[in-house]
């Protein structure tokens, strides 16, 4: 299943930019951190996907596999240009539509279509078919550099969480992505009618943290504020920023573990 979408609209593009023009919270670490239960995936995988599409099923399930293997950082992005063919995706929201829209802005696509997988935010490839996103995903390895170039180290502080990276030269945005690891929904109308699907790393928030701006990355979040947002799952994306202000190349990402903890 596919769809059209305009062009990226010069208002979607701006606030984008703004946010990731926005200055970083910087502190000195606090005297009590210790280390997070936190990894260090190897790439990044963002699946946009819709309850209503039937063509989306099969890489729900792959994305799955991705999770359990623990390698990449997968999540679920679903989108809300579906809703209409009769059955209102449950976690489905216009910022993620939007995402998808900037992504395509950034790839110099004209359109959008479900499921498709952003790879390191440099690439997309179709959410279902394996070696496709393999494929690309290694020719990405194959660059000049790997895909994941800056290490992202997460410290608990008190009631803190604290990201941090070494020294770089690249700005960057830091993004915080909040998620449920696993949710199942019993499909009453539209496409899947009568289909109980498994969704996983399903993405309820994501919010900007800071910035890197040619220099060490040092940002502290409140850990209550955090755990408020009631998802069991949290993961950090450092991400690059296009000329035209929209979503660029992920070079750092980790996911902490023990959010809830």
């Amino acid at each position: 299943m596919k769809l059209h979408i305009p062009s990226l609209s010069r208002r979607t593009a701006l606030a984008f930019a703004l946010l990731a023009g926005a200055t970083a919270m910087q502190v000195l670490p606090t005297d009590k951190a210790m280390a997070a239960d936190a990894t260090q995936p190897s790439a990044v995988f963002e699946l946009f996907t819709s309850q209503g599409c039937s063509s989306c099923p099969p890489a729900d399930k792959l994305l799955g596999e991705y999770v359990k293997d623990g390698d990449v950082l997968a999540l679920s992005f679903h989108v809300d240009y579906w809703n209409y063919l009769g059955w209102g995706d449950t976690f489905s929201k216009a910022e993620f539509t939007e995402r998808q829209k900037l992504y395509a802005a950034s790839l110099g696509r004209n359109g959008i279509y479900t499921p498709q997988v952003i790879i390191n935010g440099r690439d997309h490839a179709v959410g279902s078919r394996k070696g496709e996103i393999e494929a690309t995903r290694a020719s990405q390895e194959r660059g000049k550099s790997s895909a994941l170039t800056t290490k992202l180290t997460v410290t608990r502080g008190g009631d803190s969480i604290e990201v941090s990276s070494e020294a770089g030269t690249e700005d960057a945005t830091l993004w915080v992505v909040y998620f449920d690891r696993e949710k199942q929904v019993k499909i009453g109308r539209g496409e899947n009618r009568g289909r109980t699907i498994t969704y996983h790393n399903v993405v309820g928030d994501m919010a900007m943290a800071g910035m890197m701006k040619s220099g060490a990355l040092n940002v502290q979040l409140p850990l209550a504020s955090m755990k408020q947002k009631g998802y069991d799952g949290c993961a950090f994306i450092l991400q690059k920023v296009t000329a035209n202000g929209t979503p660029g190349a992920i070079i750092g990402a980790a996911v902490m573990n023990d959010l809830n903890g």
